[in-house]
């Protein structure tokens, strides 16, 4: 058979043709498949390099806190309070003893600095008797507290150790949604724990946690233990600290971002408290009928309803009713958003407000100062008169005070509400002051009655509300 030229040529053929066949099929398919796995491969190998990088900053917490407690609690007089039984239940259910016992918490935390700073959550460190932290390379160190925010939930717990490996921190004002997150952190004990997921949302807030929440969400695992730990970008850089979760939601935590968490720490390490800065204003977000009333187009801007006395907004001459539309150039949208500008200024610091007033656009400079732990005011005398829009109106007495704690000493007080009146509809309740009608400050019932009496009440009447301390606009209207 070999001998036979023409069966030769044939099997050359064949085996040129079996040969040209491999190499087309395998390399055809060859060129993106390899792109997809170099691809895998690469992401693959960034999450990597990302764990290996941040876990060594990252540590596991573990506190220690005694507590008191009694069996009987939450029963008896206590119980009864409110109820037509609290007379009879009066003296009965007291603890005959009162037990107290160690209870022991986890977190994680996040080295910041060299001399053994470390970043964690307040409520893991809170009223700790005993605080341990333990380093990836498994060392332990005893800890002890720098200083506790509660109301941005973060604390700085300090340890005496060496060669230990701060974490990079980045830019959390840089967050885009849909940017990889990581998270690490000892989830339920399980320490150096990594999961992956994005950025599902930024400036999160309304979960009641404390008085300033500006939340990164994300899909990243966040579990019991994980508070405190590290949420990082793809490049290995810190942009938040893990804080909670919805318990009923799944694929839903929340982290503290990196910026503000370097401010309050560096405050919390230098002193050991916060001071915040303040320019002494009330503020409430514009809706519709407000921009109408003030005669706004665009969608931005934070209305003033309060000046505070003797505060730097007083001194810088801003009103009631003026518009904050910037803050050192910085756009404002929402009242949320103001509040976090002035909070990122120093105390003493000079920043400019973008106002409409009137109608007309200023600017103000003004200088931030501390921010007061509280505001008081008295109260003074009387006269009863009638309002309109289902409204009884009074002078504020010391009674009233007592009764309401009006904290404003001009004015007329709410002392009754007509159902389906439109002060009803509007929210109006006894106890609100009237400050203002149509821009008109009211000192007393004189002042109420003749601003009513020219107000058109078919058109919109526009009253300054003060409640429980706070200022309100609302906006009336006959039907």
């Amino acid at each position: 058979m070999a001998k036979d030229p023409k069966k030769r040529h044939y099997c050359a053929a064949l085996l040129i043709g079996l040969t040209f066949f491999i190499l087309f099929h395998w390399a055809l398919p060859s060129q993106p498949l390899t792109k997809e796995a170099f691809d895998a491969t690469s992401l693959e190998g960034a999450f990597i390099d990302v764990a290996n990088k941040v876990r060594p900053s990252v540590v596991s917490i573990f506190s220690e806190r005694t507590v008191s407690f009694s069996p009987w609690e939450g029963f008896g007089e206590d119980f009864f309070r409110g109820s037509p039984f609290e007379e009879f239940f009066k003296g009965f259910g007291r603890p005959r003893r009162e037990y107290r016992q160690k209870q022991r918490g986890t977190g994680s935390g996040v080295i910041i600095d060299k001399s053994g700073n470390i970043i964690t959550n307040h409520h893991v460190v809170a009223d700790a008797d005993k605080i341990t932290v333990r380093l990836y390379d498994g060392r332990e160190f005893d800890g002890t507290t720098k200083g506790n925010d509660p109301k941005t939930d973060l604390a700085v717990v300090h340890i005496k150790g060496e060669n230990l490996k701060p974490a990079t921190l980045g830019d959390s004002d840089k967050l885009r949604v849909g940017q990889w997150a990581v998270a690490i952190g000892s989830p339920f004990g399980l320490e150096e724990t990594v999961t992956v997921g994005v950025v599902s949302a930024t400036g999160r807030s309304g979960f009641g946690t404390g008085t300033y929440e500006d939340f990164i969400q994300t899909d990243a695992s966040i579990n019991p233990g994980n508070s405190g730990g590290a949420l990082c970008n793809i490049r290995g850089e810190v942009i938040g600290i893990n804080a909670m979760i919805i318990q009923p939601g799944h694929g839903i935590g929340f982290a503290i971002p990196i910026n503000l968490a370097k401010s309050i720490s560096h405050q919390l390490i230098k002193r050991g408290k916060v001071i915040r800065a303040w320019i002494g204003i009330g503020i409430q977000d514009l809706t519709q009928e407000l921009r109408k009333q003030f005669e706004l187009s665009n969608k931005e801007g934070v209305l003033i309803n309060k000046i505070f006395p003797n505060s730097p907004a007083e001194r810088a001459d801003l009103k009631i009713g003026d518009i904050v539309k910037e803050i050192d150039g910085q756009m404002v949208r929402n009242s949320k958003e103001l509040v976090q500008q002035v909070l990122k200024k120093e105390v003493g610091q000079e920043v400019t407000l973008n106002i409409i007033r009137n109608g007309k656009e200023m600017t103000i400079p003004i200088e931030t100062e501390e921010m007061a732990s509280e505001i008081t005011a008295e109260a003074e005398t009387p006269e009863v008169k009638k309002g309109w829009f289902g409204l009884k109106v009074e002078e504020i007495t010391p009674q009233m005070v007592q009764r309401w704690g009006i904290t404003v000493d001009r004015g007329v007080v709410i002392v009754e509400v007509e159902p389906g009146s439109s002060g009803h509809n509007a929210g109006l309740q006894p106890g609100d002051v009237i400050l203002e009608v149509n821009r008109k400050k009211i000192e007393d019932t004189k002042d109420y009655q003749r601003a009513m009496q020219r107000a058109n009440r078919r058109e919109r009447v526009l009253l300054l509300i003060n409640r429980e301390g706070g200022n309100i606009f609302v906006i009336l209207q006959e039907g």
